[in-house]
């Protein structure tokens, strides 16, 4: 093979390669961002998120009109020496995205109010968005007092259409989980 086609080949191979290095790699899944428990007047909120990025077959349902629902499920305990850990709140929220195939965007609705986004990674930030939810009321919490603090964001396969429902069941392609994000918090 003469020099000068074999130069151009190895250029055009490393050519790919760098290509292929540069495009973003979609990590897909739920993610934990920074998440703190604040005070706020008569409540402890929330503050931070995940970071939300829908697999292939999860984008295809929702761009198709099937509406995903995702569980944000927050815990706090007071654990104790010679006992179980004491449960001092428990709160759970619910969100629907769906897609306007009219409109060209999405919508979310997080119990009862809606939220209209152009583009589906704005709809999957606010999706994440764990910010200003109030989940605990002062006077449950002790002061100088250690807390175990849990919280956690899933799709929920069981709110899928019934013929869904099936494959969502058999396949790990329509779960997503953050799994329980866990820390200590001193009031």
């Amino acid at each position: 093979m003469p020099a000068l086609p074999r130069r151009k080949f190895l250029v055009a191979v490393l050519g790919l390669a760098l290509a292929a290095a540069a495009a973003p790699m979609r990590a897909e899944g739920i993610h934990a961002k920074r998440i703190d428990l604040q005070p706020r007047e008569e409540h402890y909120v929330l503050v931070g998120g995940f970071e939300v990025q829908l697999n292939d077959k999860l984008e295809e349902a929702l761009k198709r009109g099937v509406t995903i629902t995702f569980i944000q499920e927050f815990e706090l305990e007071r654990p104790r020496d010679y006992w179980l850990a004491e449960g001092v709140a428990d709160a759970t929220r619910t969100l629907k995205l769906s897609y306007n195939a009219l409109l060209r965007s999405f919508v979310l609705n997080t119990a009862g109010r809606l939220a209209n986004y152009d583009s589906l990674p704005e709809a999957l930030a606010g999706v994440g968005s764990l910010n200003d939810w109030a989940v605990a009321e002062r006077h449950q919490i002790k002061k100088k007092a250690t807390y175990r603090a849990s919280v956690r964001l899933r799709v929920d396969p069981s709110q899928l259409p019934k013929p869904l429902q099936v494959s969502a069941f058999a396949s790990d392609r329509w779960q997503m989980d953050s799994d329980w994000i866990r820390w200590s918090v001193k009031f």
